[in-house]
């Protein structure tokens, strides 16, 4: 426990900010000397182990997880979420087109983050049951669910490691598991568990969570639904169909949670509080822009500066365009056809009048009423797009309370290409991302820190899983839960048939029909539902989709990088270090690196 003490006495006011929305009302600076804290006299007080549980909240704006580098450094690249703009880092390449090495950086900081937080949530265990034989008994309730958050907390952490590091199959490697606080350097030295005892190391502690956290209410904490909608989640993934859905329906039938608008669905993504913690979310992870003391280059942190890597341009008053942020990455165009949006490319749309460029007025009347018809056109685009990605010449951002139309991912003037990107002006979008983007301004005007929360899983996941289950004993109903989703997406009651449902679960989606997601719509719905949010690539491992996404995705960054499937790359390299601290024979790298 010591260094987590350290990190206690060096993140007091962090986690202060972090929690006080919280249950506990007492301030976590009401220690007398926070400096005195030691192993001799810690924790002492209800106070004190909820700080303890703070630091395990912490690590979720670690730099190395969602504090930035899961999304642009990690997952958007393997499930092609984005294109890269710049290319001149051929290991940056390399992680999307299935050739990472173990030597990246981009791919050893998410491993160190993951660790730290299981092992923060180990030591907060021991904090725990040291506590419990001092604590009175009316303090049961809320050590227990102190617990809980602690043990769902390493859950958490233990299944992004599984899904960054380890092999899909049941019987692959999966990753150590560590249930107590290492005592010596040799306690540190662990195998791989398997792929499967992983799993079900996974399912141990959300089970155990959800029996502590009855009774926990506080939906900016984990809560008993929490536990139980990853728990579904995980035995859906380690193959024990029975009882996932034995949760799926708990979670579905008890747990009060509903879908909402789709209109709240739009605004839940971008640091609105108004539409965070909503009815359809299990667990997200909170965050708070903070312009003072926000490091975007490290911790401690109470946001994430994630969207720093994918960061949106606008066209400036000298028509050049202009990043909100430094900037590398857009959406892959390739999601734009995937959405069904199979418009001319905007740059072939362009008419002269001496030096003065314009949009043709018949392009610019045409995606204005794909817009305004969203959902509506047998020809148009699926309505979740302006979801997850921002029109360049339409969509605007707000620059010093100015706003400003969004411009192609490129440089130079708006009109214009770089030939140094290597983009082809009759075949390139360049659309920014929305979801997880900070939309209120340059990004650098919050130290780069923004306040936009991560949902791990909402009930549309619930829906889609518990269809995926249903699909082949019960197909009628499988279809109803898919519907549900599909409705809200198009702007219906989910509840009631509508126009825009799918017929069978073959039925034509606006995926292009060369496409493996063309006639799949449980499949589709999980991509265009959770497109951004970091989950595809999930389905992507546990359903071996590789081959078929990189023959749909084909090539990155202006083709310098053409995307050749291997096996391989469906677990990121173990960092080399590792191997240094921890010499047990059973620790061993994937294969390929």
């Amino acid at each position: 426990m010591n260094n987590l003490i350290k990190t206690i006495r060096y993140s007091l006011l962090i986690t202060a900010i972090i929690f006080s929305t919280a249950r506990c009302k007492d301030s976590y600076l009401e220690l007398k000397d926070p400096n005195s804290i030691s192993e001799a006299n810690f924790p002492t007080t209800l106070n004190q182990v909820n700080l303890l549980i703070a630091s395990v909240y912490g690590v979720q704006h670690h730099w190395g997880f969602y504090g930035q580098n899961w999304l642009g450094y990690g997952i958007y690249c393997l499930d092609h979420t984005i294109d890269l703009q710049w290319r001149g880092d051929d290991s940056w390449i390399g992680i999307c087109t299935g050739l990472a090495q173990s030597t990246d950086t981009k791919l050893q900081n998410q491993w160190k983050a993951l660790n730290r937080g299981i092992y923060y949530a180990n030591s907060a265990l021991e904090g725990i049951n040291k506590y419990r034989a001092i604590a009175p008994s009316s303090e049961k309730e809320e050590i227990d669910h102190y617990e809980g958050e602690a043990i769902f907390l390493r859950g958490f952490y233990l299944w992004h490691l599984l899904s960054f590091y380890g092999q899909p199959n049941l019987d692959g490697m999966g990753v150590p598991v560590i249930t107590t606080v290492p005592k010596s350097i040799e306690e540190m030295s662990v195998p791989r568990a398997s792929t499967k005892d992983t799993y079900q190391a996974i399912i141990n502690d959300f089970k155990k969570a959800a029996s502590l956290l009855k009774g926990q209410t506080d939906n900016h904490r984990a809560t008993e639904w929490s536990a139980k909608a990853a728990l579904a989640k995980t035995y859906l993934f380690a193959d024990k169909k029975d009882s996932a859905k034995i949760y799926l329906e708990d979670c579905i039938n008890n747990s009060g949670k509903s879908l909402v608008s789709f209109n709240a669905y739009k605004m839940m993504f971008n640091g609105n509080k108004q539409y965070e913690y909503n009815s359809e979310s299990f667990y997200e992870i909170g965050n708070l822009a903070d312009p003072v003391n926000g490091n975007s280059y490290g911790s401690p942190m109470t946001g994430t500066t994630t969207s720093m890597l994918y960061a949106q341009f606008y066209i400036a008053a000298d028509g050049s365009r202009s990043a909100t942020s430094y900037s590398n990455e857009y959406m892959h165009d390739r999601n734009l056809t995937r959405f069904g949006y199979n418009d001319a490319p905007p740059l072939t749309q362009l008419e002269t009048n001496g030096t003065n460029w314009n949009l043709k007025q018949s392009y610019i009347d045409q995606q204005k009423e794909r817009r305004e018809q969203a959902g509506k056109q047998v020809d148009g685009p699926d309505p979740r797009l302006w979801v997850c990605a921002l029109q360049p010449f339409f969509d605007s951002v707000k620059v010093s309370n100015v706003y400003y139309k969004v411009a192609q991912a490129e440089f130079g003037k708006w009109y214009e290409m770089a030939p140094a990107t290597l983009n082809n002006p009759n075949t390139f979008y360049g659309w920014p991302t929305r979801k997880y983007q900070y939309l209120d301004g340059k990004l650098i005007e919050t130290r780069n820190v923004a306040g936009y929360n991560f949902y791990f899983i909402r009930l549309p996941d619930i829906y889609l899983m518990y269809a995926e289950i249903l699909k082949s004993s019960n197909p009628t109903l499988a279809l109803e839960y898919i519907n549900k989703v599909h409705r809200r997406a198009y702007g219906y009651d989910p509840n009631t048939p509508s126009p825009v449902d799918y017929v069978s679960l073959t039925d034509r989606t606006k995926a292009p029909v060369d496409d493996h997601l063309a006639n799949d719509p449980l499949l589709y719905e999980r991509w265009a539902e959770f497109f951004g949010e970091a989950r595809w690539w999930e389905d992507v491992r546990r359903l071996k989709m590789g081959p078929q996404e990189a023959t749909f995705y084909k090539e990155v960054a202006g083709g310098k990088g053409k995307i050749t499937w291997r096996n391989e790359h469906y677990a990121m390299p173990i960092p080399s270090i590792e191997f240094e601290s921890n010499t047990d024979p059973g620790m061993k790298q994937n294969p390929g690196y």
